[in-house]
């Protein structure tokens, strides 16, 4: 069940998450230590810190990406650079991904209570740094994960069901390290980046999926409409007074997966019975 492919996998993407989590304490410290030395009171370091929160996020995850990548490139692997990757694996998203990205964003606003928050109206700044730091937060994950399978498989065949077990479970350790949970997302940010292995492909590889999933719901849904883990409805114009439970999460996942995976045998049956 578990062979060397496997465990290098898992390794790496380990690494990849430890290195993000040091770094991330590690700017975060240096800030907090420089407010200190200017004698600004906790609650001054306190607004710092959840201000600039995204920044330091993308920060640390697009350095960690930087290290992962020059290891590779120290231990002489053979490695196509971003751009190449984007050439290779972005192209236009599937049908069935555009379908359940809308389904997503429709299933949930239907199925929530959404206010609108008149107070938080005018905050663009947040709006956009809370947009493009959910799209890199989950976007950096799969430019790693596309490096280990390019480096490391190749044409070996491994579990990518214990690969997207182990990635979610470390996605979500190194999440949680940096994020506190004060607004009680992590099961929706679990949902979201398994929502988003499931569209990358057998490889994880598909990023013109995993793209189109962020843009049209994981992104949207936190800017906009307070579903975002660092800054919660704090700026969004928008907020979501009853988030759905893991159960309406299970469900929206299991007809967006069953649609994904047997979307011709569903329609080809609907045809016959029809007929």
């Amino acid at each position: 069940m578990f062979d060397n492919y496997l465990f290098k996998n898992i390794r790496y993407y380990a690494s990849f998450q430890m290195l993000f989590v040091i770094i991330f304490i590690i700017l975060s410290s240096s800030g907090v230590f420089f407010h200190f030395l200017l004698n600004h009171e906790i609650s001054i370091v306190e607004s710092w810190l959840h201000n600039n929160h995204w920044e330091i996020l993308i920060i640390s995850k697009s350095l960690s990406l930087l290290l992962i990548n020059r290891w590779f490139r120290v231990r002489l692997y053979e490695m196509k650079t971003v751009k190449q990757l984007t050439k290779e694996l972005l192209k236009w998203p599937e049908h069935r991904a555009l379908v359940i990205s809308f389904f997503m964003v429709i299933s949930y606003l239907a199925l929530s209570q959404t206010e609108f928050a008149k107070q938080n109206l005018g905050y663009w700044y947040y709006y956009l740094t809370s947009f493009f730091g959910l799209f890199l937060f989950f976007g950096i994950e799969f430019v790693v994960i596309a490096y280990l399978h390019d480096v490391l498989n190749q044409d070996e065949e491994i579990s990518t069901f214990w690969l997207g077990f182990f990635y979610t479970v470390f996605f979500a350790i190194g999440f949680r390290l940096c994020v506190p949970d004060y607004y009680n997302l992590l099961n929706y940010v679990i949902f979201c980046f398994t929502a988003l292995l499931l569209l990358s492909g057998e490889s994880f590889k598909n990023w013109s999926n995993v793209v189109c999933l962020l843009v049209i719901f994981v992104a949207p849904m936190g800017s906009f409409f307070g579903l975002d883990p660092v800054w919660g409805d704090d700026f969004s114009p928008f907020s979501i007074k009853t988030k759905l439970a893991i159960p309406f999460l299970a469900v929206i996942w299991m007809v967006s997966f069953s649609y994904y995976k047997y979307r011709d045998q569903i329609i080809s049956g609907a045809r016959k019975f029809v007929r």
